[in-house]
């Protein structure tokens, strides 16, 4: 993949409503090529088998269900 040029990162912050200032855009550009770098090592991995998982496991413990509120009538 390309790397993303300065242009086109500051219209995505503008695009998201992110304040993102001239004298960070050089910083920003690097991090976020840096950053899509290493996401695209995930594109190799073979997902064909694997089962969906919720994001954040289920609480094993729970506790019990909440009561009805209190004080109101």
């Amino acid at each position: 993949m390309t790397e993303l040029t300065p242009d086109q990162v500051q219209a995505l912050a503008t695009a998201a409503g992110l304040p993102l200032h001239e004298g960070d855009l050089a910083e920003v550009t690097h991090r976020l090529n840096a950053f899509v770098e290493v996401l695209g090592g995930l594109a190799a991995l073979d997902l064909a088998a694997a089962e969906p998982a919720p994001a954040t496991p289920p609480d094993p413990d729970p506790g019990p269900p909440p009561g009805p509120p209190t004080g109101l009538r």
